[in-house]
């Protein structure tokens, strides 16, 4: 049995942080007091401030010059190790997801998917384009762009994309496996489009993402390309080991 001693500030924080999602500290509520904490955890002043230093750093919580420290309201965080959609990576979360406007149509794509998808001259894909709602805020418009040989009258699923993930759908309905995907996340501020769309400040921080899905055989099958709200949700990298070294001539 391993005899390393987990710090004070590290209990002190795993304990804030418990407190917080199961809902002891509310979204807009102050933590106690420094001096309260102290007092509750018979440690020190410096000690306190390294656990709230701590919760700071995971955005759980900021600090109000004259206030104290505020609750804020955690971020959704997607691991990029698994294909997941939008939509299962909020519900893991106990997220309520509604969509908003929805339109699901068999279109020309444009130049770019087409190419992206390795279509044929004239090929159609279905296009779905959803706000997403997250606890009823809009927190991502999303498009994606989906081989239609694959997923014939997709257009009947409309009122199921209300209810399920779009992954769920494809894997139920369709039968199809997602083997992989590549995305691209780029951070920008939001413009006017953005700005009623999402109903944020212009200049706002937003993700912008474009990923392209493939099936088992490697066929491209998706291209979807989202507009995120930064303080809502973040990306998590799970990184491990070093890379092989490669031979390197003098």
């Amino acid at each position: 049995m391993s005899d390393i001693r987990v710090p004070l500030y590290v209990k002190i924080s795993n304990q804030l942080t418990e407190d917080i999602l199961k809902g002891t500290y509310r979204t807009g509520e102050l933590l106690p007091t420094e001096d309260e904490l102290e007092k509750q955890f018979q440690t020190s002043r410096t000690t306190v401030r390294n656990a709230i230093g701590i919760l700071e750093r995971e955005g759980l919580v900021y600090r109000k010059q004259g206030k104290g420290t505020v609750v804020q309201e955690p971020k959704t965080a997607q691991n990029l190790n698994y294909i997941t959609s939008f939509t299962e990576t909020l519900k893991e979360k106990n997220i309520k997801v509604e969509t908003g406007s929805l339109i699901v149509e068999l279109i020309n794509p444009p130049q770019k998917i087409a190419a992206l998808l390795n279509l044929k001259k004239g090929e159609k894909v279905y296009l779905i384009q959803r706000m997403r709602i997250a606890d009823g805020i809009p927190v991502a418009f999303m498009s994606n762009y989906i081989l239609s040989r694959f997923t014939p009258n997709l257009t009947d699923k409309k009122s199921m994309l209300r209810e399920k993930g779009l992954y769920q759908i494809l894997e139920e309905e369709y039968g199809l496996k997602l083997h992989r995907a590549v995305e691209t996340i780029e951070a920008y501020s939001s413009g006017p489009l953005e700005t009623d769309l999402l109903q944020v400040p212009e200049k706002t921080t937003l993700f912008h993402t474009t990923r392209i899905t493939y099936l088992e055989e490697g066929t491209p099958f998706e291209v979807v390309i989202s507009v995120i709200r930064a303080d809502k949700y973040e990306y998590r990298v799970y990184l491990e080991g070093r890379p092989p070294k490669t031979h390197q001539s003098s």
